[in-house]
C-alpha cells in the first residue's frame, strides 16, 4: 500500500489549490494600528455602556441614540451641540416593574433604538424604556436644531425591549415600518406598520429572525434579516439570509385579514463560493444602502451585504452584492410550499397560483379574494434564491479572530484614468475597518479581483463596529462615521497624506482610488476635487507605475504584471518629477536598485509551482521504481529456478520460447514435482461400474494437475 502515500499527498495538494483559489486573505496594502489614526471621537458617558445608535443624518449633524439621552453631534468635529441634548429617563414605576421582571439595573434604563423623520418638521423616536417600549414625537427646529417634545405613545411593535436585540425601522409616506419583537420574551417577531403585522407564531413567515437593515425601494419596503430556515427543518437546523418585501400601498386583507399583510414575501440571499459543492456564507450581518453605478458597461442598482459562517463552524466572512433587478425577478418567480408536515419543500406549479397573483401591489388590497390572501399567507417563501451579482463574493476572510459585522459603500469613486470603483468599508467585531475595492470587471474573467487598500484599528479589540456610514459636509473633508456600543468615531475616507506614505511608489502601491501622486508637489494627495489630472500618477489595477521605482514597505497583494506604455505619462516633466532618469518609454533596469526589485508571487503562481513539482516528483519516482524492479526481477526470478521447473514451463508454453522469454513468470514455491490434487472419485469395478461394497470402496484417488 506504499503507493497510497504519494497519491494522498497529491490529493492534499489539489485540495489546497482548490481552497486557495477563493480564500482571498491577502494582506492590506497598509495598516494603521490603534491611536495611529485617532480621528474625532464622541464617547458619551464613559462610566457605562451607552449602546449608541445612529438615528438620523442631517446636513452637518447626526442624531445619536444612547442610554437615557439623545445627542445631537456636529459632523465637523464630533462635539455635542450646546443645549441640544435631550434627556429621556424612564419613570420610577417603570423601573420598579423592570426589576420585578427579573432584569438587572443595567437593563432597566431607556435605550433609544429607533428614530426617523416622518416629514420635514417632525421626527419619531422610540426607546426600550425599562422593558416597556415607548415612542415620542418631536418637532424639529430650523436647520435640524433643537427638538421640541410634542406627544408620547406606546412603542410596542416599533422598538425592542432589549437594547441588544437586532431591530430596524424606516419611514415611508409618513408611516414607520419596523422589524423587531413585540413581547417581553423576544419570541413574537414581527414586521409592523400600524395596524398591519405578520402573523403571530407562524414559523413559515418568521422563524427566530435577526433584522439587520431596512430600506424603501420603488413601491416596496425591504427588510434584510437572518432566520432559522423552515424549509430545512426536517433535516436539522440551519440559518439562512433573507430579504422580505411588503407593499407600501398594502391596506390589509378583507374580513378577518384586516390587520395582516397581503403582500409579504421573502426569498433567500445566496452568498456562496460556487462549485460542485458550494461553500455558503449563510448569516447576513449588515447591508448597505442601494448604490447605483456602471458595472461591465451596463447600469445596475446594487445592495452590498456582509455575511458570515455559523459561530460553530469555520470562521469565515464575505461581502456579496445583489442586484435589485435580480431581487425583484426572484419575487416575481415561482413559490415554494410544503404539502404536508413531513413532506419536503418543493416548487409550486404555476397552475396552482391564483389570480390576481399573490404578493403583488394593488390599489386596494381589501378587495382581494380570500383565495389570494390565503395563498400568500401559506406561501410566503419564494422557490429560487437571489443570486450574487458577481457570481462570487467580492471579499472573503477566513479567520478565527474576527468576523465582518457591518458595511458602507462609497459608490463610483473615479480614478485618474476615468475608471470608477465602489469603495467598500467593512467593519469587524474586533474594532477594525477594512477598505477594499474590486478591480475586476463584470463580464470579464475574472469578474472579481479584490484589493484590500487599508486596515484601520479604530476601536478596542473587544468592541464591535455596529454601523458604518459615509458622510459629506459641504466645505469639509468627506468622512466615515464608525458607531460602536461605546464610541462614535469619525475618520477621513482616505489617508493619502499619511506619514507612512512618503514616496511615489508607496502612493501608487496603495491602489486607493482617492489617492494619486502629484508630480509637482511630490506628495500623495487626494485628486478628487482637482479637474486637471495630467499631473497625477496612479495605477489602480497593478499598483505600480513605470515612472516610479518599485514599492518599499507598501506592496500590492497582487502579482506584478507587465506594464503598458500608456501607464506612463507622455510628458517628460512628470517623469522627471519622480524619476531623475531621462524620460523614455521604458524603464532602465539599472535605474532601480537591486534592493528594491521585489518579486511578489501570487497564490495561484505558488500553487502551480508546488503542483508541478509534486507531479514531476511522482512521475520520476514511478519511472525509477519501475526500472529498478525490472532490473532486479530479471536477474533473480528465473535464474534461481530449478531445472525441472524450466522444463515444466517449456512444456506448457511455446517450445520456441527460450528461458529468457519466460523469466518473468513467478518461480515455484518448492522443489517438489508437480502438485497433486486430491479428489473424491467413486471406485470402479472391473466392468467399469461403480462398486457398491463398502469393503472395496477406495474413496481417495490422486489426480495429477499442474497449475500454470
Amino acid at each position: 500500500m506504499s503507493w497510497m502515500s504519494p497519491n494522498l499527498a497529491w490529493l492534499q495538494v489539489l485540495l489546497s489549490l482548490h481552497v486557495t483559489a477563493w480564500l482571498q486573505n491577502a494582506p492590506p496594502n497598509i495598516v494603521f494600528h490603534q491611536n495611529e489614526e485617532p480621528g474625532w471621537r464622541f464617547l458619551g458617558n464613559e462610566s457605562y455602556t451607552d449602546h449608541f445608535t445612529l438615528l438620523q443624518k442631517e446636513h452637518s449633524s447626526v442624531l445619536i441614540g444612547a442610554r437615557n439621552y439623545l445627542y445631537n453631534i456636529s459632523l465637523v468635529n464630533m462635539t455635542e451641540f450646546v443645549h441640544q441634548r435631550i434627556s429621556w429617563q424612564p419613570s420610577g414605576a417603570h423601573r420598579e416593574l423592570c426589576f420585578l421582571k427579573g432584569k438587572s439595573e443595567h437593563d432597566c434604563h431607556n435605550y433609544i433604538r429607533i428614530g426617523a423623520r416622518t416629514d420635514e418638521e417632525h421626527m419619531i423616536v422610540c426607546g426600550t424604556n425599562a422593558y416597556k417600549p415607548q415612542c415620542r414625537t418631536y418637532r424639529l427646529g430650523p436647520d435640524g436644531g433643537a427638538l421640541e417634545h410634542q406627544k408620547e405613545t406606546e412603542g410596542q411593535g416599533f422598538c425592542p425591549y432589549d437594547p441588544t436585540h437586532n431591530s430596524t425601522a424606516v419611514v415611508a409616506d409618513g408611516q414607520m415600518y419596523s422589524a423587531t419583537v413585540a413581547d417581553f420574551s423576544g419570541l413574537d417577531a414581527l414586521i409592523f406598520r400600524e395596524p398591519l403585522r405578520t402573523e403571530r407564531s407562524d414559523l413559515k413567515l418568521l422563524n427566530d429572525p435577526n433584522f439587520v437593515s431596512s430600506m424603501v425601494y420603488d413601491e416596496y419596503v425591504l427588510f434584510f434579516f437572518r432566520e432559522a430556515a423552515v424549509e430545512y427543518m426536517n433535516c436539522g437546523k440551519v440559518v439562512y439570509s433573507r430579504v422580505a418585501r411588503v407593499c407600501r400601498k398594502d391596506k390589509g386583507g378583507p374580513h378577518q385579514f384586516g390587520d395582516r399583510w397581503t403582500s409579504f414575501l421573502k426569498a433567500r440571499l445566496n452568498c456562496s463560493v460556487p462549485g460542485d459543492y458550494p461553500f455558503y456564507f449563510d448569516e447576513i450581518q449588515g447591508a448597505s444602502e442601494v448604490v447605483r453605478g456602471q458595472y461591465g458597461g451596463e447600469g445596475a442598482e446594487l445592495v452590498y451585504g456582509v455575511f458570515t459562517t455559523p459561530v460553530n463552524s469555520i470562521g469565515g466572512s464575505a461581502v456579496c452584492a445583489f442586484s435589485m433587478r435580480d431581487m425583484m425577478r426572484t419575487f416575481d418567480g415561482e413559490f415554494k410550499e410544503q404539502a404536508t408536515m413531513n413532506a419536503n419543500w418543493l416548487r409550486v406549479s404555476p397552475s396552482k397560483v391564483p389570480e390576481p397573483r399573490p404578493g403583488q401591489c394593488v390599489n386596494d388590497s381589501r378587495t382581494l379574494p380570500d383565495v389570494s390572501v390565503n395563498f400568500v399567507k401559506s406561501h410566503s417563501l419564494m422557490d429560487e434564491a437571489v443570486p450574487s451579482f458577481f457570481s462570487i463574493p467580492l471579499l472573503v476572510r477566513i479567520s478565527s479572530q474576527y468576523r465582518f459585522s457591518s458595511i458602507a459603500v462609497d459608490p463610483q469613486v473615479m480614478a485618474v484614468s476615468g475608471e470608477v470603483y465602489d469603495v467598500m468599508f467593512v467593519g469587524t467585531d474586533d474594532g477594525r475597518v477594512l477598505k477594499a475595492i474590486n478591480i475586476g470587471q463584470r463580464g470579464s474573467e475574472p469578474a472579481v479581483r479584490s484589493v484590500v487598500v487599508e486596515e484601520l484599528q479604530l476601536l478596542r479589540s473587544s468592541e464591535t463596529v455596529r454601523r458604518l456610514s459615509v458622510v459629506r459636509v459641504p466645505g469639509q473633508e468627506d468622512r466615515l462615521l464608525v458607531v460602536s456600543d461605546d464610541a462614535v468615531v469619525s475618520v477621513p475616507l482616505h489617508r493619502c497624506g499619511s506619514g507612512k506614505i512618503t514616496n511615489c511608489s508607496d502612493c501608487i502601491g496603495l491602489q486607493d482610488p482617492y489617492c494619486a501622486w502629484d508630480t509637482r508637489s511630490r506628495q500623495c494627495v487626494a485628486h478628487g476635487e482637482n479637474n486637471n489630472k495630467k499631473h497625477f500618477l496612479q495605477n489602480i489595477p497593478r499598483g505600480e507605475h513605470k515612472a516610479c521605482p518599485a514599492p518599499t514597505h507598501v506592496m500590492s497583494a497582487m502579482a506584478p504584471q507587465p506594464l503598458d506604455d500608456k501607464d506612463i505619462d507622455e510628458q517628460c516633466p512628470q517623469c522627471s518629477a519622480c524619476n531623475p532618469s531621462p524620460c523614455t518609454n521604458s524603464i532602465d533596469s539599472n535605474a532601480i536598485p537591486n534592493s528594491e526589485k521585489i518579486v511578489i508571487y501570487s497564490a495561484d503562481t505558488l500553487g502551480m509551482a508546488v503542483a508541478t513539482s509534486v507531479l514531476a516528483t511522482l512521475v520520476v519516482g514511478f519511472v525509477a521504481g519501475y526500472l529498478f524492479s525490472r532490473h532486479f526481477r530479471h536477474e533473480s526470478s528465473y535464474s534461481n529456478m530449478p531445472l525441472h521447473s524450466h522444463q515444466q514451463l517449456n512444456r506448457l508454453t511455446d517450445p520456441n520460447l527460450n528461458a529468457e522469454s519466460s523469466s518473468y513468470l513467478p518461480p515455484c514455491a518448492n522443489n517438489k514435482p508437480a502438485i497433486n490434487l486430491v479428489l473424491n472419485v467413486p471406485p470402479k469395478n472391473a466392468n467399469g461400474k461403480n462398486a457398491n461394497s463398502s469393503t472395496d470402496n477406495k474413496p481417495i484417488q490422486k489426480v495429477k494437475k499442474t497449475y500454470i
